[in-house]
């Protein structure tokens, strides 16, 4: 049988297949045509081609495909392809492997979707943030993560910290968390690709998150007589609960009707941020206000929207009339979570212990509600007129 020859398809197909008792896995035979074109006949009858060659004076091969899923005519057009780049000290296994790891490598995107957001929805509340973050910086969301420069990553932070024609510049706060969830998926990427986390190299913004404004007990009075006023009576209760409570915006709006008992004046969170539960007791002015809110049937939430089964989505709008109504000053600067800085500030500037404000905040450490214990300008007045008082006596 001849082992070298000029390869032809029916020629090809005819071959036969290794013995099963032969000591070699395949038969080898040669193509004369293109040097070093070899076509290899397995024992189960499966044919293959492969080119072997010689670079820096080392023996080696390529494989090329089957056949007859790879044509004769094809087969000879990629090995004179290998030929070529062998001729220009290009070894085409060395090529070929570099080009397979080029796809192997997500983009960030990829990434992101397929390895970072599977592993965040089981570890984190909050994965939906991550998801809002994440398409801030969508300039770099088709880039190869073996390609990602730590110049790329600064320009992200720039563009968001600047007006630009598509948005407004973001706060320095919400810059640092896109920032932070790129630091975060590069460690995943650095521990599973092997990637360096260039992110690491970019230094988040300076913040600076002390809310200094709260609404005192006038204000505050302001506020929940014109929200128990407000036409939505769901919205309007919401509001004026958030400052008589102190709870978290979202913690309160998602409660259901079995996480209250009206009759002990309770009112049960079964997991908060801090990933605890916390009841809070209620007042005869809190129970008297949740009354007051309309029941939809087949809606279980205390707070319920309209239509379907859902809660109310925040209500911003509302939130702004009523604001405009009690004639709050600079109403921009009251947010939802105002309210709960409010009821700390008001109770301490009033008597309240740190302990008990703790306890009704649910905070885990005391240094968490001091952020909030911030006395308002009649009480240090007062201090001051004390000291100087005690001192003049």
């Amino acid at each position: 049988m001849l082992k070298k020859f000029r390869f032809t398809t029916s020629l090809l197909k005819a071959l036969p297949a290794n013995d099963p008792l032969a000591r070699s896995t395949e038969l080898e035979f040669s193509d004369t045509e293109v040097t070093g074109l070899k076509l290899l006949s397995g024992k189960s009858g499966s044919k293959r081609f492969l080119l072997r060659y010689t670079i820096n004076g080392k023996k080696t091969s390529i494989s090329i495909g089957r056949f007859p899923d790879i044509s004769l005519q094809i087969a000879r057009k990629i090995a004179l392809q290998y030929k070529s780049q062998i001729a220009l000290g290009v070894d085409p296994k060395e090529a070929r492997l570099k080009e397979k790891s080029k796809y192997s490598i997500p983009t960030l995107s990829q990434f992101f979707h397929e390895v970072y957001l599977p592993l965040a929805k089981k570890r984190k509340r909050s994965w939906r943030d991550d998801k809002a973050r994440f398409m801030l910086c969508k300039s770099i969301h088709s880039v190869r993560y073996d390609e990602l420069t730590a110049k790329q990553v600064l320009e992200v932070q720039l563009d968001l910290s600047s007006d630009t024609k598509a948005h407004y510049s973001y706060a320095p706060a919400t810059c640092n968390r896109a920032l932070a969830l790129l630091k975060t998926m590069g460690k995943l990427a650095e521990n599973y690709l092997g990637i360096s986390n260039v992110a690491l190299k970019v230094a988040l913004l300076p913040e600076n998150n002390i809310r200094t404004r709260y609404c005192d007990i006038h204000e505050t009075q302001k506020i929940i007589k014109a929200a128990l006023k407000y036409p939505c009576r769901s919205s309007g209760a919401y509001i004026a609960l958030l400052f008589l409570s102190g709870c978290r915006a979202t913690e309160l709006r998602l409660r259901l009707w079995q996480d209250i008992d009206l009759k002990k004046g309770i009112l049960r969170i079964p997991k908060t941020k801090n990933g605890t539960p916390h009841i809070i007791y209620l007042s005869d002015y809190m129970v008297e206000i949740i009354k007051s809110i309309p029941r939809y049937a087949g809606n279980p939430y205390i707070f319920a929207g309209k239509r379907g089964v859902k809660p109310i989505y925040q209500p911003r709008h509302a939130f702004d009339v009523i604001k405009t109504q009690a004639n709050i000053k600079n109403p921009e600067e009251v947010v939802f979570h105002t309210a709960r800085h409010s009821v700390a500030s008001n109770l301490i500037s009033n008597g309240a212990d740190l302990s008990s404000v703790q306890k009704l905040l649910n905070h885990k450490s005391i240094e968490s509600t001091l952020r909030y214990a911030k006395l308002n300008e009649a009480t240090q007045r007062k201090t001051v007129q004390s000291l100087s008082s005690m001192i003049q006596a």
